[in-house]
Parts: C-alpha cells; structure tokens; sequence
C-alpha cells in the first residue's frame, strides 16, 4: 500500500489548480480534463491521507463532487458560469482537504 504523501497532494492539486484556471479563462476544455486527471491522481494513488476530522473530510468529498457537476456542466454548456462556480467551489473544497489533512498531534499541540 503506497504511503499517504502531502507534498505530492499539494503538488498535484497545485497542477490542477493551474490547468483548471487555464481552462476557464481560455475556454479550452481539454485542459478540464488534464485537471481533472492531477485532481483525481492523488485519490488513486492513495497519497491522501486526513487527520484531524472526518467530518471535514466528508466535507471535503462532498464539495468536491458538488464542484464537479458544475465543471461538467460547464463542459457540455460552454456557459462560463458553470466554469466560474466550479473553480470556486472546487477552490473551498481545496481548503477544506487542506484542514481536514492537519496531523492531530499539530492540532493538539497546547
């Protein structure tokens, strides 16, 4: 089983963000779907890892999925509404992975 890795989440989600953006500001779908693929790459690979809560981390899932449908909405739409709410709700699902990750013994530090 490969070892939760953040640095390679972070990294990988920083790709994604980068391409997502591009993808919107251009119009060019195909960059969606390389995003999509760094976005996905660290749920595959296992190198996620949550700490802190899974109560955040079901958030996270969550909001991330609800993220998606207006991504590929935009993508069959073209409308760039879908693609603008995507990137802002796929922006606080970032956020929220990124908390839901904290070690608890950081979070416990006193």
């Amino acid at each position: 089983m490969p070892k939760p890795s953040v640095s390679k989440t972070l990294m990988c989600v920083a790709i994604a963000g980068v391409f997502f953006i591009a993808a919107a500001l251009l119009n060019h779908k195909y960059l969606f779907v390389i995003a999509a693929f760094f976005d996905w790459l660290p749920v595959v690979t296992k190198w996620m890892r949550f700490g802190v809560s899974k109560v955040l981390a079901r958030v996270h899932a969550g909001l991330t999925l609800i993220a998606y449908v207006f991504g590929i909405a935009w993508f069959f739409t073209s409308w760039i509404g879908h693609a603008l709410l995507f990137l802002e709700l796929w922006f606080l699902a970032v956020l929220l992975g990124f908390a839901a990750s904290i070690p608890r013994k950081v979070v416990e530090l006193r």
